[in-house]
């Protein structure tokens, strides 16, 4: 995974690049993520990286899919992936393109798994907490997990904080079997 990351993020940060600039990142961001949703789909992406079909067509089978939606500028980028074989890497990059935006934005997104319901109050508290830790603005998704007993689990970005029941009861077993 941390290599189709690292595949992505080039062309992740040349299309932010070029959607700011264009100030259109609003318009990329739709763009990628139909095309990432598109050849997620496994028999699209096996009709798409058939040998016969040239970069051109593939692009053209994209164009035809996304009902053609998107200008010139988008079907440059979606050649340049043709071309060198990476159209495939779509959902990657669009994920790197949402990271990148939110760095830009200055957001971060957040995604707080609970072992119950939280309070609007605990919500704000997590939020104000992870902002001041972050310096930026959390967007925070709360997930209720009922497993982890008790506590939550935090991941935001590459970051992830345990503080729940479950992962100090595996840490604990890890010990004892260590």
């Amino acid at each position: 995974m941390a290599e189709l990351a690292t595949l992505a993020r080039p062309y992740a940060k040349a299309a932010f690049a070029f959607a700011q600039e264009a100030n259109s990142i609003g318009a990329w961001t739709k763009l990628l993520k139909l095309s990432s949703d598109l050849t997620q789909d496994t028999a699209f992406a096996a009709y798409l990286n058939r040998p016969e079909l040239t970069a051109d067509k593939q692009v053209d089978v994209l164009a035809v899919a996304m009902d053609n939606l998107f200008k010139q500028n988008f079907r440059n980028f979606l050649m340049q992936l043709a071309e060198h074989g990476r159209l495939l890497l779509l959902p990657a990059i669009h994920t790197e393109f949402e990271a990148i935006k939110a760095k830009g934005l200055g957001e971060t997104d957040a995604v707080v798994e609970s072992a119950f319901a939280l309070s609007e109050s605990q919500v704000l508290l997590l939020t104000t907490q992870l902002q001041k830790r972050f310096g930026t603005t959390v967007n925070l998704t709360v997930t209720i997990r009922p497993e982890l007993i008790g506590g939550v689990i935090i991941r935001a970005g590459d970051q992830v904080i345990d503080d729940s029941a479950l992962g100090k009861l595996e840490k604990m077993r890890t010990r004892l079997l260590a």
